[in-house]
């Protein structure tokens, strides 16, 4: 059985009105809820800019996907824009592949 990385979230406030999220371990069907949970708590705050760093994620399932998805639904709906900042090539060609590239403001 492979090894998983434990999942954990740091909430980082780099402005007023900006958080910055960052991801590290394995985002996965164990962990994706706890995503949500997280960053749905920084919403109905002052947060309007939510910023992730991906860059310490090892794995990405189906269901973290849709929870990265679930979380940019609900900065929009809080009147918020998340923008991702930081990731692995891995996600990029994830994103890339799955047209989320067209969704999520990614680094260039």
């Amino acid at each position: 059985m492979l090894e998983k990385t434990p999942f954990r979230t740091e909430a980082r406030n780099t402005a007023s009105d900006t958080v910055l999220l960052v991801l590290t371990g394995d985002l996965d069907y164990d962990t994706a809820a706890e995503l949500f949970t997280q960053a749905q708590g920084l919403f109905p705050g002052d947060v309007r800019h939510l910023h992730l760093d991906l860059s310490g994620l090892n794995f990405v399932d189906s269901s973290g996907v849709a929870a990265l998805i679930n979380v940019y639904n609900a900065a929009h709906e809080h009147g918020a824009v998340m923008r991702i900042v930081a990731l692995t090539s891995y996600l990029r060609h994830l994103f890339r592949v799955t047209a989320l590239d067209q969704v999520f403001d990614l680094p260039g």
